[in-house]
């Protein structure tokens, strides 16, 4: 397929480069003629990124074809920007402080971003949301970003929210503003998402638990970092140190899991996409948890628990699944109504009793009903690859 960029990256990396050119061919017509050149470039540029959908070309094409341009964009988007930095070699300071010719460069460096900008609306599809912004949309909005930050933080501390939760909630808002730092186009709508319920929530009045709900927010958010995740897991510790026995402390972890379960959370928000769901996070450790209780009860108990529940010696499935998508399957099942049993607890029950993986010989029983409401995307997509060889296979009957 074309490569669209040729004459915009002429332009931007060649004829305007300041360590090309000279003080004096910095004209009116130069620069008029450059203007006009570049502004009809961006325009054919849009009118082919809007034709080339069209067509029969796969997807697997498209997506090769947009994604080529969106990283040369970014690179022509940063090398306009650095001709406006100090300093450098390459600056059109070196030249002149004339502010029409300034102005006229800091007009020319919007164009690949407006190009950028182009197709992740048009082409979501096709965009790679992990690239990383240009520099220059990431410099626009620091000043922004640094004063709702002392605001935020200011509110909280008021608010006497702890200490560590509030660095907690505020490090991607620090962390844009750290030099050096790369921040992709993700991590941009997530920040903006998260700037914004952060001041809601520093403006509600009458909290009446200001860490809870602090949490209760950044666990709606998908705030999936191992930090929170771990403050977290600390803060549950500690209010379990108040029951008293087994049945008080089955209780407390049914209850928090049950809670975490049936908490909304935001459609499309996550963190961190290479790292499991914040509410998968703390349901599995609070799974894992009750599974070792129940285990320390019917060691210490064996008579009861004997006669509650007896235990099964008769081979189990052994499935290449794994417990995700083991749960996930026995849904698809159950919604299908290809599975009919009305008690899905039962059922839950008889699967990790009978069921064993390829890394885990005894499937909680928790665990899995846990992972029968919460599932990551990467599971989703294993099940269907999955799902398809099995339409393949039938095909051959």
């Amino acid at each position: 397929m074309e490569y669209e960029l040729k004459v915009l990256e002429h332009i931007i990396t060649v004829v305007l480069n300041p360590s090309r050119i000279t003080r004096e061919s910095l004209n009116d017509e130069f620069l008029s003629e450059c203007r006009l050149h570049i502004e009809t470039e961006k325009e054919r540029i849009r009118k082919q990124f809007t034709v080339m959908v069209f067509g029969d070309r796969q997807e697997s094409q498209l997506e090769t074809y947009y994604r080529k341009h969106q990283a040369i964009l970014l690179q022509l988007a940063d090398t306009a920007f650095s001709y406006l930095e100090r300093g450098r070699q390459e600056s059109i300071y070196r030249l002149t402080n004339e502010i029409s010719i300034i102005n006229f460069y800091e007009a020319i460096s919007q164009i690949p971003e407006a190009l950028l900008d182009f197709i992740e609306k048009n082409f979501p599809e096709y965009f790679d949301p992990n690239s990383k912004i240009p520099e220059a949309k990431r410099w626009v909005m620091a000043p922004e970003i640094k004063k709702n930050l002392k605001g935020i933080q200011k509110e909280l501390e008021k608010s006497e929210a702890d200490a560590e939760l509030s660095k907690i909630a505020c490090h991607p808002l620090n962390d844009y503003l750290m030099p050096g730092k790369l921040i992709s186009y993700h991590e941009l709508t997530y920040l903006h998402e998260l700037q914004q319920e952060l001041i809601s929530f520093t403006k509600k009045k009458d909290k009446a638990n200001v860490n809870e709900e602090l949490c209760r927010l950044l666990l709606h958010l998908n705030f999936n970092s191992y930090r929170f995740f771990n403050y977290y897991i600390l803060q549950l510790q500690e209010k379990a140190k108040g029951c008293k026995g087994f049945p008080d402390l089955l209780e407390f972890h049914s209850l928090k899991l049950k809670i975490i379960n049936q908490l909304p959370v935001k459609v499309g928000m996550v963190y961190k996409p290479a790292l499991p769901a914040i509410r998968e996070q703390v349901g599995t450790w609070i799974c894992e948890e009750l599974y070792y209780l129940e285990k320390q009860e019917r060691y210490l108990y064996p008579e009861p628990s004997q006669k509650n529940e007896q235990q099964s010696t008769e081979m189990k499935v052994h499935t290449s699944l794994s417990v995700s998508h083991l749960a996930m399957a026995l849904k698809l099942l159950m919604e299908a109504k290809l599975i009919t049993n009305t008690n899905s607890s039962d059922l839950i029950r008889m699967v990790a009793r009978n069921f064993r993986t390829d890394r885990q010989e005894v499937i909680s029983e928790e665990s899995l009903r846990n992972k029968l409401y919460s599932f990551e995307t990467a599971t989703v997509t294993r099940l269907k690859d999955e799902i398809i060889g099995l339409m393949n296979l039938v095909r051959k009957y």
